[in-house]
């Protein structure tokens, strides 16, 4: 017997004190209604109610069960409730991961934006690489992550794609650093400061393979684990760094690179059988961060809906990315670049989605993350992108970032 719903009836039968009344109240047949207090009186083995031709009342038995039914049924109230703001994620702690160096202002952007969709909950964020937080979504360790491509996708799900130029750090009496913009083939022959390689082999290899088809061959490859040392190596005039973003310290300045050639892929990710409205508010509160924080980029403007139909295959730039002119970094083109004045891009739920094949590659296969990497404070305002028809962000299935 349903307990808690029996006691239901018998309080609305006690109120009403008439069983005709109480059955259209509760939309049940006179019969049933009283079919069930009598097998609640069983149960209990009482007589609730005195029964007369006007009506019902409550026996002594049955007011001592009405108090306590009261009770009861409003802790019931209580942990319904309860259970829900949880399953809505307006309660309880989310276990998030961000990738190392992401940036004080985008982890402060992040914390506030997710606490403003669910202040009653508490969004439990620890600091990972890629490949260790792709480890912890597939043991149930972490519930969402900010991961960088290429990544491992099986069993994840992912948000929008978003990416992040590279430019170069100069010391300021370079002779490069006169221009606004300086050609990547310019910077043949120097030595390059980047991200350790142990700490994301496959993102590594792609800036520097990128760099070469650009026509840069570096005399010498350093790596830094942080910003400051990268830094000290360019104002020593040993190197130039290439960084995503940096802000002018004395004597040294960032030039964004001429025609956009290197680029860092990042999106949010979480268990594809695990997406739940506390994921769906990190993943919104993780993309306007990324880009109001890091000043990173959609990686191609909102387009129509997509037609239903089989994935692409393999050799229709959804399989290494060669074919897709945003994958793996390439320079935007015409379809992909933002375009200045124009309206700026709405923020999730609605907004831009990846393209088949831009998410990993081959070398995602190898375990590489594409975390770490010197940073430094965010870059200016991203230009506003081109208006079109949005479609919705979440959830992006594994198959549209294909290994």
């Amino acid at each position: 017997m349903d307990l808690l719903r029996h006691l239901r009836y018998f309080r609305t039968v006690a109120d009403e004190q008439h069983f005709g009344r109480a059955a259209e109240r509760l939309r049940l047949a006179q019969p049933s209604l009283s079919q069930r207090i009598q097998r609640l009186e069983r149960e209990l083995g009482v007589r609730l109610f005195d029964r007369g031709s006007r009506g019902v009342s409550l026996t002594p038995a049955g007011r001592l069960v009405r108090a306590e039914a009261d009770a009861l049924l409003a802790a019931a109230d209580r942990l319904d409730s309860v259970v829900a703001r949880v399953r809505d994620g307006a309660t309880g702690t989310l276990r998030a991961a961000v990738p190392p160096d992401l940036g004080g202002p985008t982890v402060a952007a992040l914390l506030t934006g997710y606490q403003d969709r669910s202040p009653g909950s508490t969004l439990d964020l620890r600091e990972l690489t890629t490949i260790q937080q792709v480890r912890e979504l597939a043991v149930g360790t972490l519930e969402a992550g900010i991961v960088r491509h290429p990544c491992p996708a099986e069993g994840l799900d992912f948000g929008p794609l978003l990416h992040q130029p590279l430019g170069v750090l100069l010391r300021a009496d370079d002779p490069l650093a006169a221009a606004p913009l300086v050609p990547l083939a310019d910077l043949t022959g120097r030595d390059l400061v980047l991200f350790p390689r142990a700490t994301a082999p496959a993102l590594y290899d792609e800036t520097l393979t990128r760099a070469a088809r650009h026509g840069c061959t570096p005399a010498a490859v350093h790596e830094a684990r942080g910003g400051d040392f990268a830094q000290a190596l360019v104002l020593s005039g040993a190197a130039v760094a290439l960084l995503p973003s940096a802000a002018g310290q004395p004597g040294a300045v960032w030039r964004p690179l001429a025609g956009t050639p290197l680029t860092w892929r990042t999106s949010t990710a979480w268990p594809r059988d695990r997406y739940s409205p506390a994921v769906r508010r990190f993943a919104e509160a993780a993309y306007e961060a990324l880009r109001a924080g890091a000043g990173m980029l959609p990686d191609r403007p909102p387009g129509p809906p997509p037609t239903v139909g089989p994935p692409p295959t393999p050799g229709a730039g959804a399989g290494s990315g060669e074919a897709d002119g945003a994958a793996l970094g390439a320079p935007l083109d015409a379809a992909s670049a933002p375009r200045a004045g124009a309206a700026p891009e709405p923020a999730p739920g609605p907004g831009p989605r990846p393209e088949p094949g831009a998410g990993t590659t081959e070398e995602g296969r190898s375990g590489a993350d594409a975390s770490g990497g010197p940073g430094g404070p965010p870059a200016a305002p991203a230009p506003a992108e081109e208006e079109t028809r949005a479609r919705p962000l979440y959830p992006r299935p594994a198959s549209e970032f294909p290994l």
